[in-house]
């Protein structure tokens, strides 16, 4: 039973593969006259760039006065203690014995106070933190909306019916094919 099965199995096959051999077919194209072409629109967003200035604060050190600082005349710096040697050597020049020897003295005290007293006051510049402002091009985007084609909707009458194809491009006509078998 089951091999009677596969043999009305692949007899039905082999008809059927024969019939469709000797089945034909026969295309007919026919053309047909576009009435109007719509485009179809797709509304996008669309990134624009543009140039914008703007002042940034940067911080700067300017001076902003002086002061005027008085140097300390009672304190023994290294400028007294060099004029009073001075002052002890130019003593050590004049008289002898114990004229020398006051001499000596007399000169340190004159020398350490000379060179005291040429101690100067000083100006220091003072500096202020001052803000000031530069321009700089910023590159920022703006966004707008577009329409963009997205293709064309064609539309034609065939036997008494209206249809609508889509395309790319507007067409003026559109082929129809007719398909007969037997």
């Amino acid at each position: 039973m089951r091999v009677k099965n596969i043999k009305l199995l692949v007899a039905g096959l082999l008809f059927a593969s024969i019939n469709s051999l000797s089945a034909k077919s026969m295309d007919n194209y026919e053309y047909v006259d576009v009435i109007k072409s719509k485009p179809i629109y797709k509304t996008i967003n669309v990134r624009v760039p543009y140039e914008e200035v703007v002042s940034q604060p940067y911080s700067v050190k300017v001076p902003c006065g002086n002061s005027y600082v008085q140097e300390d005349k009672n304190s023994l710096g290294i400028d007294t203690i060099i004029g009073a040697g001075l002052g002890i050597a130019v003593g050590n020049q004049i008289g002898g014995g114990h004229g020398r020897e006051a001499a000596r003295v007399i000169g340190g005290l004159l020398g350490a106070n000379i060179a005291n007293n040429t101690r100067q006051g000083s100006y220091q510049t003072q500096y202020c933190t001052e803000t000031r402002y530069k321009d700089v091009v910023v590159r920022k985007y703006d966004y707008k909306t577009e329409k963009k084609i997205q293709g064309y909707k064609n539309i034609f009458y065939y036997n008494g019916k209206k249809y609508k194809k889509r395309s790319k491009y507007p067409l003026k006509t559109i082929r129809i094919t007719k398909s007969i078998s037997y």
